[in-house]
């Protein structure tokens, strides 16, 4: 595969969600690009706008504490599996408002709460951050 049809392969990719660098390096393993090729793919999807670290880590965060319900520790994992650096989780966190933190465990207790125990229900707000 050339490096012209990789790049156009990729912006596909890019472009139907917020991709972090580590995705696109992992589907770049799974194309028969040669390695030389990579860092010079990645670095033309970051000046063409198709690839931006900080902006998925404000989707990411964004799609998990509204839809998932994650709270921070969390989310924090998350965007550390995705080998965000830590000076961008910091800001991001930072942007998270209480209410919603508050707002999204009430929401958890309650949807929980009829069916476990209190030793389960404490588990399984530890495992939710």
């Amino acid at each position: 595969m050339t490096t012209s049809e990789a790049l156009q392969k990729l912006q596909h990719y890019c472009a139907y969600q917020e991709r972090s660098p580590f995705e696109v390096k992992r589907k770049l393993g799974l194309i028969k690009l040669p390695k030389e090729r990579h860092e010079e793919v990645i670095a033309t999807l970051m000046e063409e706008n198709f690839l931006d670290e900080y902006r998925f880590a404000e989707a990411f965060t964004r799609g998990k504490l509204n839809q998932k319900h994650w709270a921070p520790k969390r989310i924090r994992m998350g965007l550390q599996e995705h080998r965000i650096p830590r000076v961008t989780i910091d800001r991001i966190l930072g942007q998270i408002d209480l209410e919603i933190i508050e707002k999204n465990a009430l929401y958890l207790v309650d949807r929980w709460f009829a069916s476990k125990t209190k030793e389960q229900l404490t588990a399984a707000m530890q495992r939710r951050g």
